[in-house]
């Protein structure tokens, strides 16, 4: 009996040590694991502490750039020209947020044992604070940059970095033209083979503009107007503050200035600046100067690409597109048939249009419709026109209503028979053709029209 209890005793205790055991190592395996991940997260770290107590910043690369703050501004050391602000505010807001991630590494396997590039930063209190650039990492989106007082290496993003100024001309106002990209309202271009004109003057109504994505038009060199596409109005207006001079050239040659026939004319509603180009330059460059003006400038090339294209490639290339929401009434004529489609359009309560599309009174699938209507005025013209006034009647009309709050406009589309294979398009009856179009493309927009939305 006595066995028995001293046998239950024995299991008791073993069970409870087995216990012991077992938390302990757990609690053991938990500790170490969140040390180990503690120790395994990335802390990133700003690197110049309290920066806007800093007074002057010293760039040392091939060339050195001082900047010092003077009465609350800053001054670029030994340059007398006008600082440019955005440059500026750039480089010292990527300063002011630089951080990264510590990283183990050995500074002979970055380039950081002697660096080419290092920024010092100073205040008024005699604290210095240095960094030094190493190589970019392999990864391509950052660099190895070595603090030097904190001893420490760290991964920065390539974007702050590549705002450190690595000569004076990259703090410098270099732009050619005064006039700025905001308050340009027409772009003239004379490239000696086509005069252009391109403005956000609209000639069209709200509710007809709204599928003219850019906002801007062609105005020259074709009878009609057209959209400029939106890739390429964006490069031409971001280009406007792009213009910046490489170099000023010494007086005395004419750099092709006097027999230019290559302009652009940039025009705001207050002021009106010609850049004249010229000559080639060397290293992929050209002269350029600012008409009524004597200083000549090296322009890189690739900055005037904007305005170098054929006006044909400027433009969207659609026939005649119009938001499906704006059309009131579509008629399509042609040798055999005439259908005219209505469209009722009604805004419910979220602010969404409804529609409903009738032909001849008889309901059609909207959807369906919308389809067949993407396809008709989603045709493109596929080249310039170059043959006399047109004589011979239309073959196929389109004539579209636009709903407007007073009084709706009307637009007819004409495709008249030039050759075999090819329709020129005429415009309200103008009798001027600017472009042609391929037959086949039209006749499969309009047969789907008449024939997928039949009564």
């Amino acid at each position: 009996m006595k066995g028995n209890v001293y046998m239950k005793k024995s299991r008791i205790m073993l069970f409870i040590v087995l216990a012991i055991a077992c938390l302990s190592i757990l609690l053991f395996v938990l500790i170490y694991s969140n040390e180990e991940s503690a120790d395994g997260e990335e802390k990133v770290e700003t690197l110049i502490d309290d920066f806007e107590a800093v007074s002057e910043i010293n760039v040392l690369a091939n060339e050195n750039v001082t900047i010092t703050k003077k009465n609350e501004e800053w001054v670029l050391e030994n340059v007398d020209q006008e600082l440019d602000s955005e440059k500026l505010s750039s480089f010292f807001t990527a300063m002011k947020e630089m951080s990264g991630e510590s990283v183990e590494v050995e500074k002979k396997n970055v380039n950081l044992d002697f660096p080419k590039v290092t920024v010092s930063f100073s205040n008024n209190n005699g604290q210095v604070q240095r960094i030094s650039i190493g190589q970019m990492h392999e990864k391509k989106d950052q660099y190895y940059v070595e603090h030097r007082e904190k001893q420490e290496i760290y991964l920065v993003d390539r974007n702050a970095i590549e705002t450190i100024p690595l000569k004076p001309e990259d703090l410098l106002n270099n732009k050619i033209l005064s006039i700025s990209s905001k308050d340009v309202n027409e772009i003239e271009i004379d490239n000696g083979t086509e005069h252009i004109v391109v403005s956000n003057e609209s000639p069209y109504s709200e509710k007809e503009a709204l599928a003219h994505v850019s906002g801007w038009y062609m105005h020259e060199p074709y009878h009609g107007i057209y959209s400029i596409s939106f890739s390429k109005m964006q490069e031409m207006i971001l280009g406007v503050d792009a213009l910046e001079k490489v170099e000023k050239v010494s007086a005395g040659k004419d750099y092709g200035m006097e027999h230019s026939d290559f302009t652009v004319r940039f025009s705001s509603d207050n002021e009106t600046e010609t850049l004249r180009i010229g000559e080639p330059a060397a290293d992929n460059q050209y002269y350029v100067s600012i008409e009524g003006q004597e200083d000549v400038y090296t322009l890189p090339t690739e900055l005037l690409n904007p305005y170098s294209h054929p006006s044909f490639d400027m433009i969207d290339q659609f026939v005649h597109i119009v938001a499906f929401e704006a059309v009131a009434s579509l008629t399509i004529e042609t040798n055999d048939t005439e259908a005219t489609f209505t469209m009722d359009h009604i805004t419910n309560a979220e602010e969404e249009v409804e529609t409903t599309v009738f032909r001849n009174d008889y309901q059609l699938d909207t959807e369906a419709f919308r389809d067949n209507y993407k396809q008709l005025v989603g045709l493109t013209f596929d080249q310039k026109y170059e043959g006399e006034e047109l004589e011979d009647a239309a073959e196929i009309t389109i004539n579209y209503e636009i709903e407007e709050e007073q009084e709706n406009n009307f637009h007819q589309i004409s495709f008249t028979s030039v050759s075999e294979d090819y329709y020129a398009i005429e415009k309200n009856e103008n009798h001027r053709i600017d472009f042609v179009i391929e037959k086949e493309k039209v006749k499969q927009a309009v047969n789907s029209m008449l024939h997928n939305n039949a009564e």
